[in-house]
């Protein structure tokens, strides 16, 4: 047995936390070197090298922790003794004080890469009752609007899969592309229903998507943009039905339709025909069912409390004729709600970032999710729409 004296000196390492903190995110192009503006670095007694570091962290003196192979490892009080010498080599384990570390990264709220949900099912969860959502990606503080895009042009093909606003995100919104039962599956009010239910069902799961129940847009185009304005003006529940989905009150703080239907008895003598894509919906010819056709009608729920509306539509459309927004917006107007009527000589608009649409609709939900806009009538081709 060894005594006391010749057994070997046994010595004890302590570690130290090595990061009271990170959030690092890179965007865009290297900046020069300065504090982060979303994010703080604090380290204290960081024993990894270099080159384990973080991406964005610039290396300094102090922060190596190698020391020569051989040499002893030596006592913070030789330590302090060589500091006060000149001779000390910074090769060897450093005291790094708790502070903030600059990096070369500047950090934006929104990145451009959104984060996407697929396939979420609501309501009875059937093939088509299923929502995308998509998140803005990076830093957010707080909950963010979301805007509701309604597919489909006629009722019967929906493509929620192809969604032409999620551009959004990279602005601050998140983005929810609805698909619904189609009118070769049911005849309205299913379609209505199913927006209603997934629209109630974004708003119980709010605090879980971190969106905004209170800041709500819905935009479509065509079919869609009938839906869309069926959708915000007729919010309140539905007792008719007994539906489950209509009996659910969804609160729409703006509404976007590009070139809607919303008078039925009035589409024109073409869309009268039992074979056409409205009286699809309503289950027979329009004329036949007059009751059916205003119940769908958007313009039937016109009212002083509706939403603020942008209506667009092209003077020349050969699918929806421009009175079909001429009227809703008349009807707005007297009743004395907000509205706004963009008229353009293409058929069509450009839903892309580029367009004078993206840009028009972009604008719109800025003021509108922050206050009350008033109600104007632009018929200039200079603020017409384009192809995108």
């Amino acid at each position: 047995m060894l005594t006391a004296a010749a057994q070997p000196k046994r010595f004890c390492r302590v570690t130290i936390p090595v990061a009271l903190g990170l959030a690092i995110a890179v965007s865009g192009e290297v900046a020069s070197a300065q504090p982060v503006r979303h994010a703080v670095c604090l380290y204290r007694d960081d024993p990894r090298p270099a080159g384990d570091l973080p991406a964005g962290i610039e290396p300094n003196r102090q922060m190596t922790t190698r020391r020569p192979a051989g040499r002893r490892r030596l006592t913070r009080r030789a330590q302090r003794r060589a500091q006060r010498r000149g001779d000390w080599n910074h090769d060897s384990t450093p005291e790094i004080s708790l502070g903030e570390i600059p990096i070369a990264v500047t950090v934006e709220p929104h990145s451009g890469l959104p984060v996407c949900h697929r396939d979420i099912p609501y309501a009875g969860a059937a093939e088509q009752q299923r929502f995308d959502l998509f998140l803005p990606g990076g830093c957010r503080q707080g909950p963010v609007p979301l805007v509701v895009w309604l597919p489909g042009d006629d009722w019967a093909t929906v493509d929620r899969g192809n969604c032409p606003i999620a551009w959004l995100t990279g602005h601050g919104y998140a983005v929810a592309s609805i698909g619904y039962r189609p009118s070769t599956v049911c005849r309205f009010p299913a379609q209505r229903d199913d927006c209603r239910a997934a629209v109630a069902q974004l708003i119980a799961d709010a605090a879980l998507w971190g969106i905004s129940p209170d800041q709500i847009a819905v935009v479509g185009r065509a079919g869609g943009g009938h839906l869309a304005a069926l959708l915000g003006l007729h919010s309140h529940p539905i007792e008719a039905g007994g539906s489950p989905a209509a009996a659910a009150a969804v609160p729409i703080a703006a509404i976007c339709s590009v070139s809607p239907v919303t008078h039925l008895p009035t589409l024109g003598p073409e869309h009268d025909r039992a074979a056409s894509a409205a009286s699809r919906l309503i289950g027979g010819p329009l004329p036949e069912l007059r009751e059916a056709a205003l119940a769908a009608s958007p313009l039937s729920y016109a009212s002083g409390d509706a939403p603020p509306m942008l209506l667009v539509h092209g003077r020349n459309d050969r699918l929806v004729p421009v009175s079909q927004s001429e009227r809703l917006h008349a009807a707005l107007q007297a009743a004395g709600a907000e509205s706004q009527l963009v008229i353009g000589d293409a058929a069509e608009a450009g839903l892309s970032e580029a367009s004078r649409f993206g840009r028009l609709l972009l604008d719109f939900l800025g003021r509108t999710l922050a206050e009350q806009t008033t109600s104007v009538v632009v018929d200039d081709p200079s603020a017409g729409l384009g192809d995108g």
